[in-house]
């Protein structure tokens, strides 16, 4: 015999650079409570299109990554660091000077990291589309990577060792967006969840 069925699905847009062990921790906490709900992720690559989504109703919440505050439901913010190959000359450096970075190639796996730290004056750089094929390329010695200290931290088994930046601490930060056309008791125990996370 079956049991009842799955109240109605949450729908997540999610934005490139929403930091993923937070995420990951967010999500474990909302199926061990309410695991009768399930929640649909869409990974959205424009943070504008994110927000529209929300407005229209194709998502019920959206987590935007931004590098500037905004009104609704700040969660968390993570420190942006460098990674660097383990055998660079960068590791002379205690904390790397913006500067010492110009000299390599920089891979960006997250615009917004590098719009917080060179603005619209970026230096060249090459796209690559995750963090796992930025980690490649920097762990074989290619270049420098810009990523959330914390992704960085973890991807010492891969050859790839984390650097601070000297010249100031640089955030990314995560916004919470809800929809106001489709609110109910479930979004409602999502945001409070996303808030203990925070």
């Amino acid at each position: 015999m079956r049991g009842s069925p799955p109240s109605s699905v949450l729908k997540l847009g999610i934005s490139s650079g929403v930091p993923s062990s937070r995420l990951a921790a967010l999500l474990a906490l909302h199926r061990a409570k309410e695991p009768e709900t399930p929640v649909s992720m869409e990974e959205v690559t424009s943070s504008p299109d994110l927000i529209e989504g929300v407005k229209n109703g194709r998502y019920d919440i959206g987590l935007v990554a931004t590098t500037t505050p905004a009104d609704d439901a700040p969660l968390w913010r993570e420190e942006l660091a460098v990674a660097v190959p383990d055998r660079s000359p960068l590791l002379r450096y205690a904390a790397i000077p913006l500067g010492a970075l110009l000299s390599y190639p920089l891979f960006q796996y997250c615009p917004l990291a590098c719009e917080v730290l060179f603005g619209q004056e970026w230096p060249v750089l090459y796209g690559v589309t995750s963090y796992e094929l930025m980690t490649v390329m920097v762990s074989a010695g290619y270049g420098v990577g810009i990523a959330p200290r914390s992704r960085i931290e973890q991807s010492r088994s891969w050859g790839v060792v984390m650097r601070p930046l000297a010249d100031g601490s640089y955030w990314i930060g995560t916004h919470m967006f809800r929809s106001e056309r489709n609110d109910s008791p479930a979004i409602e125990r999502f945001v409070k969840r996303a808030q203990t996370i925070a």
